[in-house]
C-alpha cells in the first residue's frame, strides 16, 4: 500500500506540475494576443505591398522562361498571404478590428503557433522569389556584358585618304599675263612721311624766342645800328 501510494502521489504532483506550466503558457499567451495580432496582421499588410512591388519586377523581366519561373513563386506567396489573412479574419471579432474573440485568445498559444508557421512559410517563399530574381538580374548583366564584347568596336580598315585634286595647268592665256606681269617694273612705294604740326612759340616758349631772336640777329637794320654803335664805341673820348 505504500509503495502504491507514494506513486500516485509522485505522478500527482507531476500532473499538476505540467498543469501549471501549461496554465501559465496560455495565461502569458492570452495576455499577449492583442498586441501579437496587431502584428500579424501588421506582416500580412506588408506581404501585399511586397507582392506588388514582386509584381512590377516581374514586369521588368525580358526572358519569358524566367517570368513564369517568377510568377509562380509570386502566386505561392499569394496564397500564403490569403491563407494568413483567412485564419487571421477567423480569430478576429471583425476584418477591421483587432480584438480577438474570447475562445481564440484563451487558446490563442495554439492558434499562435499555426500563424507563426505560415509566417515562416512567407518568409520563405519570399527569400527565394529574391534569390530567383537577383539571379535572373545577374544573368541578364551577364549576358548584356557578353553581346557587348562581341558586337563591341573592330580593328576596321581604315579607308585610303582621298587623294588632293591636282591643280590644272594654266593654258597659254593665263601663262602669258604671269609672264607679262613679271617682266613689268615693279611699281614703286611712295612713302608719305607723316607731317608733325609745327609747335607754336606759345605752345613751346624756348623755341619761339630762339627763333625770335635769330630772325632779329638776320635783320640788316639790326646789323647796322650794331655796327654803328661798335664805330661810336671804338672812337676815342676827347
Amino acid at each position: 500500500m505504500t509503495d502504491s501510494s507514494s506513486l500516485t502521489l509522485t505522478a500527482l504532483l507531476l500532473s499538476l506540475a505540467v498543469v501549471a506550466q501549461a496554465a501559465s503558457r496560455y495565461a502569458k499567451a492570452y495576455f499577449d494576443a492583442p498586441s501579437e495580432v496587431t502584428a500579424f496582421l501588421d506582416a500580412v499588410d506588408s506581404s501585399i505591398a511586397e507582392n506588388e512591388s514582386y509584381d512590377r519586377d516581374i514586369a521588368k523581366v525580358q526572358r519569358l522562361e524566367d517570368k513564369l519561373r517568377l510568377g509562380r513563386l509570386l502566386r505561392d506567396i499569394q496564397r500564403g498571404g490569403d491563407a494568413l489573412r483567412e485564419e487571421l479574419n477567423a480569430l478576429v471579432v471583425c476584418q477591421d478590428d483587432t480584438r480577438l474573440h474570447s475562445s481564440a485568445r484563451i487558446w490563442w498559444a495554439d492558434h499562435r503557433t499555426s500563424l507563426e508557421e505560415k509566417v515562416r512559410r512567407l518568409d520563405l517563399l519570399r527569400m527565394r522569389f529574391l534569390v530567383v530574381h537577383m539571379g535572373v538580374i545577374a544573368g541578364a548583366a551577364a549576358e548584356t556584358t557578353a553581346a557587348k564584347r562581341d558586337f563591341g568596336p573592330r580593328d576596321v580598315e581604315r579607308p585610303a585618304a582621298p587623294s588632293l585634286p591636282q591643280t590644272p595647268r594654266p593654258n597659254a592665256l593665263a601663262k602669258a599675263l604671269a609672264d607679262g606681269i613679271k617682266s613689268k617694273p615693279p611699281l614703286r612705294r611712295l612713302s608719305v612721311q607723316p607731317s608733325t604740326p609745327k609747335e607754336s612759340p606759345e605752345e613751346n616758349p624756348r623755341m619761339g624766342w630762339a627763333g625770335v631772336i635769330q630772325e632779329l640777329q638776320k635783320s640788316p637794320l639790326l646789323r647796322e645800328r650794331h655796327a654803328s654803335i661798335e664805330m661810336a664805341m671804338s672812337r676815342p673820348s676827347p
